[in-house]
């Protein structure tokens, strides 16, 4: 074989440039291992702890938009409404269940009611739908009924204890009016009511006439309209329409 560029019968010279195509093979494979190198390089960098400050900066932005995101979870949340707003939808709410007889629904509207407006019982329309609810619950009993008579007794306030006060005067000889009695008996009950509440319940629970004339005087401190009521009643069936503190406790009632 004959190596280009060489006379025949003569060895290669050492010290001879090499021919072109050889010169440019070798260029090339250079050329090869040096992007393979460089691949290498950019595939594992030379700076690791910037890469993982780069990653952990990546990962705060991330959780920060994720953080500042409305979740699912935010969304199914109920937005508050304004208490006044609230008290009307609930009140409606309230009423229609109990005209449909739906009393474990009208219980727990009821619930949501005074905790959103605890002042909703002394209007004249809700203080009759929890009349009616009660009576509809005691005569049903079961849980329901005790359900409602607890939030009468413990989660209303001054107001539970009005409530009960006014089953007993206003549907005496039901179901509703005995249980009420029962709660206005108990301390913890009692304690929650006002003392015009008070007065009024054992001006109606006194039994004789001197156990009533003995409430006189609690009658004419605390008393106001359903105490009147009683003592005007006692001065006719007592007979005590002429008693110096009878008419003192009527005139001090009739004043306020």
């Amino acid at each position: 074989m004959t190596i280009v560029g060489s006379p025949p019968g003569r060895a290669p010279d050492p010290a001879a440039p090499l021919p072109r195509p050889v010169v440019l093979g070798i260029a090339g494979a250079a050329s090869i291992v040096a992007v393979i190198v460089l691949a290498i390089a950019i595939r594992t960098s030379p700076f690791p702890d910037l890469d993982e400050a780069r990653q952990d900066t990546k990962a705060s932005a991330e959780s920060g938009a994720t953080a500042s995101a409305p979740s699912d979870d935010d969304e199914d949340e109920p937005r508050a409404q304004a208490p006044a707003g609230n008290s009307r939808e609930l009140r409606a709410r309230l009423s229609k269940e109990v005209r449909a007889g739906k009393v474990k629904d009208a219980t727990a509207t009821l619930e949501s009611l005074v905790a959103a407006d605890p002042r909703s019982p002394e209007d004249a329309d809700v203080r009759s739908d929890l009349l009616e609810l009660a009576s509809k619950a005691a005569y049903l009993g079961g849980p329901e009924a005790d359900k409602l008579f607890e939030i009468f007794g413990s989660k209303m306030g001054t107001r539970g204890p009005d409530v009960l006060y006014a089953l007993v005067t206003s549907k005496g000889g039901s179901k509703a009016a005995d249980r009420a009695i029962e709660l206005l008996k108990q301390d913890a009950v009692r304690s929650r009511a006002t003392p015009a509440t008070r007065i009024a319940f054992d001006l109606w629970a006194a039994k004789s006439c001197p156990d009533k004339a003995a409430l006189l005087d609690r009658a004419r401190d605390e008393g106001d309209g359903r105490a009147l009521g009683w003592v005007m009643l006692m001065g006719r069936t007592c007979k005590m329409s002429k008693d110096p503190k009878l008419k003192e406790t009527l005139d001090a009632l009739k004043s306020r």
